[in-house]
This record gives structure tokens, sequence and C-alpha cells, in this order.
């Protein structure tokens, strides 16, 4: 997210992914405690899902070949292709060996995964490093709120127009039950700095290790998602602060 280019319309962040049209299984991978690798979350609608893969599963072996890092899953993937298959050996949590045979599929557009992803389900809790504003404890904490998130730069043009629309809108309905906070992946002293800069009185949250912006798939800037009083998300905006205030206004007219 750190080197990215800025476009007219929003700024683009490439990062190491696979390009459209490469396949893909879907896992975000770890170490894995028994010498594997541990799958830390499955992508929705993705290869790995539709193996029933879950969270807690350690992969122990790829096509009969032991694993030991997740680089090995990754080229195992790029030398099966699209339409290929991996038989994966996996260790469950509950400690039971299974056999999973994965179909691979072509890397939908990263839109379509976000959405895919978020859209109607629960919104990714975290834990936030509040660098700026009121500080809380978990996302999850916000229950009963209509919740905006917009995942910004200092150094992203884009994201600075929109800033002072965002600024209005917290003062407009904070006390009528919205919580705005911004959510960047530059340093602690960046966004803090923030605050003060460009004029801004929402909570500003440091992501440096981008622990949030994964979770929330994020691959532009801006990104503003809006999350409703049950803590679902119900609004993905890229680049577009009017569709994101309808959302909230919606939202915030619900009983």
């Amino acid at each position: 997210m750190r080197f990215a280019l800025a476009l007219s319309l929003l700024c683009l962040a490439p990062v190491a992914r696979a390009s459209d049209g490469d396949p893909w299984i879907g896992i975000e991978m770890a170490p894995g405690a028994h010498g594997g690798v541990a799958v830390k979350d499955v992508v929705a609608g993705a290869p790995g899902e539709a193996a029933r893969i879950v969270p807690g599963d350690e992969l122990l072996a790829v096509d009969g070949r032991k694993l030991s890092n997740p680089g090995e899953i990754y080229r195992a993937v790029r030398t099966a292709k699209v339409g290929g298959h991996l038989k994966l050996t996996i260790l469950a949590a509950n400690g039971r060996e299974r056999a999973v045979d994965v179909l691979l599929t072509a890397r939908p557009a990263p839109e379509a995964i976000q959405r895919n992803s978020l859209l109607r389900r629960a919104a990714p809790d975290f834990a936030p490093s509040v660098q700026a504003g009121a500080k809380f404890d978990k996302l999850s904490s916000l229950r009963g709120q209509v919740v905006l998130i917009d995942f910004f730069a200092t150094w992203c043009g884009p994201c600075v127009e929109v800033m002072p629309k965002i600024e209005r809108l917290h003062q407009t309905l904070a006390q009528k039950g919205l919580k705005v906070m911004g959510v960047s992946s530059e340093e602690p002293e960046v966004v803090a700095a923030a605050a003060g800069r460009f004029h801004l009185s929402y909570s500003l949250v440091s992501d440096a290790n981008e622990v949030i912006t994964s979770r929330y798939h994020v691959f532009a800037l801006p990104t503003m998602v809006v999350i409703d009083r049950k803590g679902n998300v119900r609004e993905i905006a890229i680049s577009d602060d009017e569709q994101a205030e309808r959302a909230v206004r919606e939202l915030m007219a619900e009983k």
C-alpha cells in the first residue's frame, strides 16, 4: 500500500497478488504449528471455500509433497494453472487429517473479491490503533451505531478531496448515532498529524501492519465502507463520497 499510483479519480494500490485471470486458491496463510501451513482466512467464493477449507486448518502436503511454508502453495497453484487440481492433506483443528481436492479457478477482479467477501456479511472485527479523535476498543464495540470507515492515505489526492465532506458528515450525524473513522496504512505519527493538517475531528487509525486493510480487501483509495447498526457491511464506495453518504443516511433513517 505504500507504493501506489495516484490517478485523477482514485489511488490504485498494487500489492503482491496474482493478476486477474491467474489461478488462485483464495486462502490467507501463515507458518503452521505442526510444520505445515496454517490457514488464517478463506475468501468467500474462492476455490478454498468450495473445497471446505476453513480457518484453523493446517495444510500438511500438496500432491504428496510435504509443506513447510506458504510459498510452496503459491508455486503449486501457479504450476497447476486455471482448471487444474491440487490434492491437499489437511490437519483440522480437532486433530483429524483429511484429503481435499481443490479445483482452481481464475482469480476474479479485486472489486468482485471485495464485494463478495464483505457485502451483507458481518464486518471483520479489529482492535484499532487510534492516533487522533475518540478512542474505542474494537469495531464490534460500536454495535448499535452506523459506522463509516474511510480507507485513506495522506499522499492520495482523491482521499484528501473527500475529507472535508466526511468531516461535515461526522459533525452533522455523530450525535445521532454515526461513528466515522479514517484508516490509513501509514505510520502512526503520519496518521496522528493528519488530524491537524486536514482539520479532522473523527477517529484516525494507523494500520501500519495492514491487518485491517487486508481484511477489508482494500485495493484502491479512498474506499469507504458503511456498516449498519447490527455490524453488517451494507455499502462499499470507491472514490464516491456521495454513494457512501446516501448509504449512511438511509441506514440512519432505519428504525
